[in-house]
């Protein structure tokens, strides 16, 4: 009987431990980054996920149509700054270009990246590397006009992207491996650009990864679409929650063939 006894006050305790963690995270603020050619809107569902989880969120937008990488950056570090509370936890779940942004918001703001108050970051998609679709599209003279100004920041050679230092807190890495969509042009240029390599269709996935980061996992998405699956916003959360993604996805260990 007192083995009994033991074994539920065990399981009891872990239910606690578990439940206290997400408590924990329900006072925390969320800062989420859309990509290029993207709004806010194609964050919602993400926000709406993490909003009715405790999670307070600002889903911030900005124009790298015709603005410049710091431009950017300016403008949104002062919308976060005014609106966030130093004495929580500040996480970051950013999409492509929007991952490329947390790197420059965490590297003005060290502050972010220490203490007890950090939070964790999540990447969709985010050329870290930079990505050869960027590079191929600013060679031809047809699609170079029809791109946004950053794209030159977004080749694997770009002095931003050699420069930006990575982030210092947990950083999970969710990449994807559908390489083509009808619907999405860029990825029509994929194979060409990327000489077919392992990627999402806009992104290769050996060009996602950080060295520093924590976790990495390859999802059955396309580049484009990734931020309105349920799934991904799962192991989002899962990331953000625990500092690990679930166990339902190909690991980074197992994907060390794609590293370059």
């Amino acid at each position: 009987m007192q083995i009994i006894q033991s074994g539920m006050t065990n399981i009891d305790s872990i239910n606690q431990t578990v439940k206290k963690e997400e408590c924990d995270h329900r006072s925390s603020q969320l800062l989420l980054l859309h990509g290029l050619g993207r709004t806010p809107r194609s964050m919602l569902k993400m926000a709406s996920h993490f909003s009715s989880r405790g999670f307070s969120i600002l889903n911030l937008g900005y124009n790298a149509i015709t603005n410049e990488y710091q431009t950017i950056l300016d403008t949104l570090d002062s919308k976060v700054s005014q609106w966030l509370d130093p004495q929580k936890p500040l996480h970051f779940i950013g999409h492509s270009f929007g991952g490329i942004l947390i790197r420059g918001l965490l590297a003005r703001h060290p502050e972010w990246q220490q203490g007890g108050t950090k939070g964790r970051c999540v990447m969709l998609g985010s050329p870290n590397k930079g990505t050869q679709t960027a590079s191929f599209m600013l060679s031809h003279w047809w699609l170079k006009h029809f791109v946004p100004k950053v794209t030159k920041d977004l080749t694997p050679d770009s002095l931003l992207i050699e420069s930006l230092p990575e982030p210092e807190i947990e950083t999970g890495i969710i990449a994807g491996d559908v390489k083509f969509s009808l619907v999405i042009p860029v990825s029509w240029y994929y194979k060409r650009a990327t000489g077919d390599a392992p990627g999402d269709g806009v992104v290769e996935l050996s060009n996602t990864q950080c060295s520093k980061m924590t976790d990495f996992i390859i999802m059955p998405l396309h580049h484009s679409f990734m931020t309105w699956d349920s799934a991904l916003i799962t192991e989002a959360h899962h990331f953000i929650v625990h500092g690990r993604f679930s166990d339902a996805y190909q690991r980074a260990v197992e994907a060390e063939k794609y590293a370059e």
